[in-house]
């Protein structure tokens, strides 16, 4: 079984190599939303994604959105993936959701919707998009709660 978790999606390439000024960047962003920068590792493993064993978050190439989608999982901010990762996936390190599961991945983004300092609404958006996209891909059907009505739908 892989002990990583990952956006996923069709982003930019996990092969593209974070420059100086990419990583600075992502820092900035990982402070933003108010994350613990020490458990953030820059180029290295396959892609962006937790490691559950290692309590570690790879960020690669892969953490940059691809606007020629229309998917909301590659249109996801690299602010927005950052908190997928860590009050997703991090927040529920060593629950029992087999790891890249439809709900594992639901609950990150779900949570990183609720949970993340400074998210703007279009992220917010396009986390609770990706959290029912990962329901709907696994043919599961989801019933919208106040919170995601008002992520999708505004107040």
């Amino acid at each position: 079984m892989i002990d990583d978790r990952v956006a996923g999606g069709l982003r930019k390439s996990p092969f593209d190599i974070l420059s100086e000024e990419d990583i600075n960047h992502i820092k900035d962003e990982i402070r933003a939303i108010g994350a613990d920068e020490s458990v953030f590792r820059f180029n290295e493993g396959r892609r962006t994604g937790y490691i559950d064993g290692k309590d570690i978050i790879n960020v690669n190439g892969d953490v940059f959105s691809d606007k020629n989608s229309t998917h909301p999982r590659d249109l996801m901010s690299e602010r927005a993936v950052l908190a997928h990762e860590y009050y997703g996936h991090r927040g529920s390190k060593g629950t029992s959701l087999p790891v890249n599961s439809w709900n594992d991945e639901f609950r990150a983004s779900y949570q990183a919707a609720k949970n993340a300092l400074n998210l703007s609404s279009e992220d917010k958006m396009h986390l609770i998009m990706d959290a029912i996209e990962r329901a709907k891909e696994a043919g599961v059907s989801i019933r919208y709660n106040e919170f995601m009505r008002r992520c999708l739908y505004g107040k």
